[in-house]
């Protein structure tokens, strides 16, 4: 073991490195000593073959596990570019002119000037950028790609009448719709990550700082950036001009392929699956597989186990990985350390408390050995305790030059001035006893052990200030609140997301459904992480915080649109399913494809991460597109929506809506397209009498939006 020492003249002077292995600062000159000394010493040609090394230093844990996540980021940029290639592939159609790549493109742009922006205000604050705060981007990425799924849902969702008006009007039309459900959720997430920077865990406070940030950011680039992006873009179809090279003007006798303009996962809701989940034997069995989904995970979640390791964060490849797989094979018995600090006391009158201190220590079940100063210096002085307190001074220095306590001298003690010997010592500032605990098994015990001692050091009513301290403690008090914390966030979360969407849904019923997945999805994911064999740590409980970000989208979207649907229940839950169903299926999925390449990271926290999110989006979509328009079937809120007997306008027909192309080749000219009930094409001027209406109670009616 060596012991390097900082220098302090150069931490004054601005020298200094933010050690991440510690948390402490340490001049530069002193840093790259360590680097060096590591280097050195697992450079194999300078020794033997059969020799090997095993090292650890200060700075080890940080800088390998640093590392191990920024090379990992690799699989950041993998996954963004394949979801460019399914963004592309979903927003536009699959033509030289309706292809929509740039517009894509400018879409994902919005989440990397969300990213910039969270990261260079929260550094320009001084908030900390920690570990954790690598998967930030990927959160950003569902959330931003979610909006511009909903924006593109509402544009394509307008009338045959709306798409008359000019182009700005058409745009503040359908942004007029979309805004509200990319709002509500927006709200939602960010008020969820507002709760979370209340936290006294310091890793999860400053991530959700970040995300809170970042998730403003998406919403306002989203809102103005990527609509003036689509602006152009439809103008720039509207004018035949080629998706890519829009220098590029096709000719006049130009037409869509027929394959192009199927929109296959539009008409698989519409056509398909809505009827098929509102089938009554379907209903029956969504509800019991969701109650039995439900019971199970929380069967699940009553063994979740508390446990954290920072081992966990090293790739097993890493020297430092080995040091501690040879630390346990080789030294199992190894204890973890732990010392009691005593400051501003009056030692030569506190000596009998301190021996007493000692001896309550040695009492405690958790210690294993206790070495302490006080002890040794009794038996050089057999009278020490007893003597005459102003021979104190010189009897110290005597112990401390001598072979009994040489040992203590500049390990447990600090001096206001330099010791010297055969002089009285000087004051002494601080001291400390050192002990060592027991291996223990559990993080539970760990707690208890921790407690235990500072229950004793807090009783011995020294004069001055008395702590403990380990080298351990940091995992240790995470474990003690961790837990505490991840409940009380995750409850104040669910308070903050029901009143918001009670403000914004302005449905109590509408509400309370949302919810009620949000919960039901929390508890599944919470149980899939004690069947996929991790536990309750930093790491987990923050991807919990998150996921109620994200789950929650899923439902409030479908809630929101439910509300705005007219008919009965069972009309409006199918309606609801082929109007929001698409971009709330390509949201999920695109979100899964940008972190299914952390599947093979060898960073915990990342893979945590994939083992978490893929829960959320599994279980997050199924509680919104498959049990909340089954419940909502049967037991939904009133539609926000007036019906009244005046034939009017509709703003939008009842069945899916989605215009399956813009234009239309009609005696060689391309001419605006109406559309029917059925979403199906009509040129301009020959609509079918009765578009839109539809039938409540065997009476016709016609749509109209308060």
């Amino acid at each position: 073991m060596w012991f390097t020492r900082v220098n302090r003249s150069a931490l004054e002077s601005g020298v200094v490195i933010n050690d991440a292995g510690t948390g402490s600062q340490v001049d530069a000159d002193t840093h790259e000593w360590e680097q060096a000394m590591v280097r050195n010493l697992l450079n194999p040609t300078q020794r033997p073959p059969e020799v090997h090394f095993y090292l650890m230093s200060a700075s080890s844990f940080g800088t390998v596990s640093g590392e191990n996540i920024q090379s990992d980021l690799q699989f950041l940029s993998l996954g963004f570019g394949v979801v460019f290639v399914f963004v592309v592939l979903m927003l536009g159609r699959r033509n030289q002119v309706e292809a929509r790549p740039l517009l894509s493109l400018m879409g994902l742009s919005c989440v990397g000037l969300a990213i910039v922006v969270s990261y260079g205000t929260c550094s320009a604050y001084g908030v900390p950028y920690g570990p954790v705060n690598s998967i930030l981007p990927f959160l950003l990425l569902g959330l931003g790609i979610d909006d511009m799924f909903v924006i593109l849902e509402a544009w394509q969702s307008l009338s045959s009448e709306e798409q008359q008006h000019p182009l700005r009007d058409r745009i503040g039309l359908a942004l007029g719709r979309a805004g509200v459900a990319i709002t509500v959720t927006s709200l939602t997430d960010f008020l969820a990550f507002a709760v979370g920077c209340t936290t006294v865990l310091p890793a999860l406070r400053y991530f959700c700082i970040y995300s809170a940030i970042g998730i403003v950011s998406v919403y306002f680039f989203q809102a103005t950036f990527f609509v003036a992006c689509l602006t152009l873009d439809q103008r720039r179809l509207e004018d035949r001009r080629h998706g890519l090279f829009w220098c590029w003007k096709m000719s006049p006798d130009w037409s869509p392929n027929s394959c192009s303009q199927r929109d296959l996962c539009n008409e698989f809701f519409s056509r398909f699956y809505a009827k098929f989940l509102l089938h009554p034997a379907v209903r029956v069995i969504v509800f019991l597989l969701t109650s039995v989904l439900f019971f199970a995970s929380t069967w699940g979640l009553t063994n979740l186990r508390q446990e954290f390791d920072p081992i966990w964060f090293l790739p097993q490849d890493s020297y430092l990985y080995e040091y501690f797989e040879k630390q346990r094979e080789y030294f199992p018995s190894s204890e973890e350390p732990g010392s009691v600090y005593l400051s501003n006391s009056s030692l030569e009158n506190e000596l009998p408390k301190i021996q007493e201190l000692s001896e309550s220590l040695r009492s405690v079940e958790y210690v294993a050995k206790v070495d302490s100063w006080v002890d040794k210096y009794v038996e050089y002085w057999e009278n020490a305790i007893t003597a005459n307190q102003t021979l104190f001074p010189d009897r110290l220095t005597q112990f401390l030059f001598s072979p009994s306590g040489a040992q203590y001298r500049s390990r447990n003690f600090r001096f206001n001035s330099t010791l010297r010997c055969r002089e009285d010592a000087p004051p002494v500032t601080a001291t400390r006893i050192d002990f060592s605990y027991k291996l223990l098994s559990s993080s539970r015990e760990e707690v208890q052990a921790m407690e235990a001692v500072r229950t004793i050091v807090q009783g011995a009513n020294m004069s001055g200030e008395a702590r403990v301290w380990g080298r351990a403690f940091s995992s240790w008090e995470t474990n003690k609140v961790i837990k505490e914390e991840l409940f009380r966030n995750l409850g104040v979360a669910l308070v903050v997301v029901a009143v918001a969407t009670v403000v914004l849904l302005a449905s109590v019923v509408a509400s309370s459904m949302v919810v009620l997945c949000v919960l039901f999805t929390l508890v599944d994911v919470a149980a899939l992480i004690h069947w996929w064999g991790l536990t309750i740590d930093t790491v987990s409980c923050i991807d919990l915080v998150l996921a109620v970000g994200l789950c929650v989208d899923y439902a409030v979207h479908v809630a929101h649109t439910f509300l705005t649907r007219t008919g009965n229940r069972a009309q409006r839950a199918a309606d609801t399913l082929a109007t929001i169903g698409p971009p709330v299926l390509s949201g999920g999925f695109s979100t899964f494809l940008a972190f299914v390449f952390l599947a093979n990271s060898s960073s915990h926290v990342f893979q945590s991460f994939f083992k978490i999110f893929f829960g959320v989006c599994v279980y997050g979509l199924y509680h919104g597109l498959v049990f909340l328009p089954v419940l909502l079937s049967l037991i939904g809120p009133a539609s926000h929506n007036a019906i009244t007997p005046q034939h009017l306008t509709p703003p939008h027909t009842i069945s899916s809506t989605r215009s399956p192309h813009p234009l239309e080749q009609k005696n060689g000219k391309f001419v605006e397209k109406s559309l029917d009930t059925e979403g199906r094409g009509m040129p301009a001027g020959e609509n079918k009498k009765g578009v839109g209406e539809f039938t409540v109670d065997g009476e016709s009616k016609v749509p109209h939006t308060t």
